[in-house]
């Protein structure tokens, strides 16, 4: 009984401080809405009454945390009654026709749109099935995305249910610990960190660190006590010296210091492989001040007080990152010599960078929910990733790994920055090339891409960008996309456009059976080969054949797939393959009757094509053109280079180089006529 009273007490505490949150964070609140919170706050405890959780205490305290974490975040009335009611539908006998009727439609598509994730997850976890399959990981988490994409705060509700469920995670079994800490550490926690909202992103991370590394965790958190009366002496110097220039110059600002959090210490120890002693940037200040005139101003403040270390400095205020976090970072040599990390930034600018894309923000611009989602153009790559995997992947296992392995590499980047020829910004994940940032553009001026002019010079489409770089796209009249492509790109986007052509393309191709209506006096078959030194696995379809027939290729001209073919039938040594403009095909009129049609059906193999490169010789140009070919992800298998008598005379060089397909031949060729004082590159015949 008294632990009854106790728990009761508790709730009543709870809900107390709801009700205070929301009115410190909605301080024009109306009384209709606050009667509605009531209302759902009541209908959640009628629901769960009978309902306890692993820990043993009534359910309600679980969808009260739920909607307390919402209110923190600012979010509208309309998402906190949700999050109250986020486990109703699934877990009792209220339905979702109840809820509309009481709370309206708005409310019921939230509840109806985190349920329908939870019960894919609850259908997955049965005794007989302790670790969610690859497939069922990918439906639900396709689920969650594409709610997300319909309504954002669908996943902000997912994300303070988890933090919760994270933060009684002990009372799970050990293998669930596990489980659900990864799931936090692979998707929840970088979903937080795309959509800005960092304050979550380092709770959710730092709860599944202890869960999965106990000791680890431990031992930084020790280590980080031990130093704190030393780090606590030092941050107070240092804000006294800043406050008293600030002061001078009539800034009014507010400086806090911060440490950074268990993981970040923890990921930043195993990537550096030092000890925490070594790691400086732990200790950092912040500086806020009331608007971005100030921002600058302090900068100006803080480079005089110390000097700044080079290459250090950030502006996110000019340049913000895609989820729109905005400050400026700055790392400077402290007063004992060693390096501080100090962020600069408005209010609004750090209630963004806690909160991110929370409704404070949209309550207090009154912007609907679908022109944020635009301003997140992550949202709309989400979009396009889950179709994609909806359309073609469903209930295929290599591409629901392949989908799982994307998300994650999509919701973890390292990103660059690049300007279009009018100075528009566009992100791309670092490592991107040309390719990427015509496809990041428009899907037709990635399909219709030639090369590109980068920084005003003539560049091929596999050249990586680089922060900073200016881009402007030179293109075909219509699209001449090639499978190559697939190896120049590193964007997801750029990979979905490039592999929907091509099945677009398949798709409107003729099927095998229409193919044998019109063949009536056709026949197709694959060519078997004899056995030979080089044999090639590349199938070449004949037609007008009747028989298998064994194939070699000509040295002469050395055909790849792309190539323009023709068959030649040499006698007693079967067909030969010949490019249609090759120069040793016979012309005598007798001959014309032993040529037969030909085309490529695969891309499968690596071909050897020489290059020959005229050029004017001088210092460093042989290193120059062998870069100019790795450049296009290309092996050079020999090199012959005839170098003049005379200085600056004409050098002559011949690279034997394996290729897949015309296009990477071409790009290759391109690439080195781009080469200083190279006066030809051409294909050797």
């Amino acid at each position: 009984m008294l632990l009854e009273n106790i728990q009761s007490l508790k709730i009543t505490n709870f809900y107390k401080r709801l009700i205070n949150t929301i009115k410190k964070k909605h301080p024009d609140i109306s009384e209709q809405e606050l009667k509605q919170i009531q209302k759902a706050y009541e209908l959640a405890s009628l629901a769960h009454k009978d309902q306890k959780r692993l820990s043993g205490e009534h359910y309600i305290i679980h969808p009260l945390h739920v909607a307390i974490y919402l209110a923190e975040m600012s979010m509208d009335p309309q998402t906190i009654i949700a999050g109250l009611l986020h486990d109703v539908i699934e877990d009792t006998k209220y339905n979702e026709d109840y809820i509309k009727n009481e709370f309206g439609e708005e409310v019921a598509k939230l509840v109806k749109a985190v349920t329908k994730i939870s019960l894919v997850k609850k259908d997955s976890y049965k005794e007989n099935l302790p670790e969610l399959k690859a497939q069922e990981a990918a439906e639900n988490l396709r689920l969650m995305l594409l709610a997300t994409v319909e309504d954002i705060r669908v996943i902000i509700i997912k994300l303070a249910d988890k933090l919760h469920n994270m933060q009684t995670i002990q009372y799970q079994k050990p293998h669930k610990i596990e489980r659900i800490a990864k799931e936090v550490l692979d998707i929840y926690a970088p979903i937080a960190g795309r959509l800005g909202m960092y304050k979550i992103k380092s709770e959710l991370e730092d709860l599944a660190f202890e869960s999965l590394c106990p000791e680890e965790a431990k031992k930084i958190k020790e280590e980080i006590k031990q130093s704190k009366a030393e780090l606590e002496q030092f941050l107070k110097k240092v804000k006294k010296a800043l406050h008293k220039r600030l002061e001078e110059m009539n800034i009014k600002a507010e400086i806090d210091s911060r440490v950074k959090h268990l993981y970040s210490v923890y990921t930043k120890m195993q990537k550096s492989g030092k000890t925490i002693k070594q790691i400086y940037d732990l200790r950092g200040i912040r500086i806020i001040v009331p608007e971005i005139k100030d921002c600058y101003a302090v900068l100006g403040v803080v480079h005089t007080l110390w000097k700044p270390l080079p290459g250090r400095f950030k502006d996110y205020i000019a340049l913000p990152k895609p989820n729109g976090y905005q400050s400026l970072h700055t790392t400077v040599m402290a007063p004992d010599g060693k390096p501080l990390e100090i962020q600069i930034r408005t209010y609004e600018m750090n209630e963004r960078a806690e909160n991110g894309i929370a409704a404070h923000w949209l309550y207090k611009h009154n912007l609907d929910f679908k022109t944020v989602k635009n301003k997140l153009e992550w949202l709309q790559t989400l979009k396009q990733l889950t179709q994609e995997f909806q359309n073609y992947a469903k209930n295929r296992l290599e591409n629901t790994a392949e989908f799982l392995n994307t998300l994650k590499e999509e919701l973890q980047p390292d990103e660059i920055y690049v300007f279009t020829p009018k100075a528009d910004i566009i992100t791309l994940p670092k490592g991107a090339t040309v390719l990427d940032f015509a496809f990041k553009i428009h899907t037709d001026l990635g399909l219709r891409c030639k090369s590109a002019l980068v920084n005003d010079r003539i560049v091929p489409l596999s050249t990586e960008l680089k922060s900073g770089d200016k881009v402007e796209i030179i293109t075909h009249p219509e699209p001449k996309p090639s499978p190559i492509w697939i190896k120049y790109v590193k964007s997801t986007r750029a990979r979905q456009k490039i592999r929907a052509y091509f099945r677009r393309k398949e798709e409107l191709e003729p099927s095998k059976e229409e193919k044998k209506e019109v063949a009536e006096k056709k026949v197709e078959l694959k060519i078997k080969r004899k056995p030979s030194k080089n044999p090639k696995e590349v199938p070449i379809e004949v037609i007008g054949g009747g028989i298998d027939v064994p194939v070699r290729y000509a040295g002469c001209c050395s055909p790849v797939p792309g190539d323009k073919i023709i068959g030649y039938i040499t006698r007693g040594r079967g067909i030969t393959i010949h490019r249609v403009d090759c120069s040793q095909l016979p012309k005598n009129q007798n001959e014309i009757e032993r040529f037969i049609s030909v085309k490529w059906e695969g891309l499968t193999e690596i071909y050897p094509v020489a290059i020959e490169i005229t050029a004017r010789d001088r210092q460093g140009l042989y290193l120059d053109l062998v870069q100019a070919i790795t450049n296009t992800k290309t092996n050079i298998l020999k090199a012959v280079a005839d170098l003049p008598k005379e200085k600056n005379g004409i050098m002559k060089a011949t690279f034997l180089v394996e290729i897949e397909h015309i296009d990477q031949l071409n790009e290759v060729i391109q690439s080195l006529q781009l080469v200083k004082d190279v006066i030809e590159a051409k294909r050797k015949n």
